[in-house]
């Protein structure tokens, strides 16, 4: 019997497929190399909870990585890498306007495929058929925006960690203004964009977390009772769980959320 499993593609752009294997003993963060009209990659296989409604299909797979496969994947890499420098310097005698940031080869070296970014889109048929000849293999070039150029290039979070992009996400979309309203965070811009410029993706998923947090904490404007007399709720922070209370005209003070009380109705006394 058949079995349909995501599998993460551990790329120089890290993405994820739906792959159909020919029996249900499939084992998890197992590598297999996967195939798709004639092109073969090797992915990771994911937990079926990461799988989407629409993600792609078409893919099966073939057999589990072997140790000569994953040596084979790795000097691929390396030479995709190399072919960094070269395709910049043909794209500049060009004058196109892009930043080649990354490489890779499909497993059986049938295309290379080469990321860049650009301020506007860029005619580059001329630069596809240059490298075509240079490298005797068929060509691709895909533009990626910044929160892909983030996941290719890597690099450090605000958190110390390396980007989650980079570390365990795969296919990261954008994240909406609405994440961080929901979140009531009052933080500068800067403090919750990622490097790529865009919302961290961190507000994506810690935002349940904050939902139900929020919802056992009195509402904002609404009226409590708190150590130093009764007031009215003007922030919440749900990583301190505390409350912030405005309890004259200017006096606004800080409690813990085991400290306040809410009054019922809208009694002002």
């Amino acid at each position: 019997m058949s079995e349909e499993y995501p599998v993460g593609l551990k790329k120089t752009k890290r993405r994820k497929v739906v792959v159909e294997f020919d029996d249900s003993d499939v084992s998890l963060k197992e590598r297999y190399v996967i195939e798709k009209e004639n092109i073969r990659e090797m992915g990771v296989v994911l937990p079926k909870d990461m799988r989407e409604e629409d993600d792609p299909t078409g893919w099966t797979s073939v057999r589990q990585v072997t140790d000569h496969d994953a040596l084979q994947a790795e000097l691929n890499q390396e030479e995709a890498d190399k072919a960094i420098p070269r395709a910049q310097e043909m794209a500049d005698k060009r004058s196109l306007p892009m930043t080649i940031i990354g490489a890779e080869y499909t497993f059986q070296k049938s295309q290379l495929k080469f990321y860049f970014k650009a301020p506007h889109r860029v005619d580059f048929r001329g630069l596809v058929k240059a490298l075509a000849r240079n490298y005797s293999t068929r060509i691709e070039l895909e533009q990626v925006g910044p929160r892909e150029a983030a996941s290719i290039l890597g690099g450090e979070g605000r958190c110390g960690q390396e980007l989650c992009c980079r570390r365990f996400l795969y296919n990261p979309g954008p994240v909406p203004m609405d994440f961080a309203e929901k979140q009531e965070i009052s933080v500068s811009p800067e403090r919750i964009t990622g490097v790529c410029g865009r919302l961290a993706c961190c507000l994506e998923y810690e935002l349940d977390n904050y939902v139900e947090s929020l919802e056992r904490m009195p509402e904002k404007g609404s009226r409590v009772k708190s150590p130093e007399g009764k007031g009215e709720v003007v922030q919440r922070n749900v990583q301190k769980e505390t409350i912030r209370v405005k309890l004259g005209k200017e006096e606004i003070e800080e409690f813990a959320l085991k400290e306040v009380e809410p009054i019922s109705g809208d009694s002002r006394g």
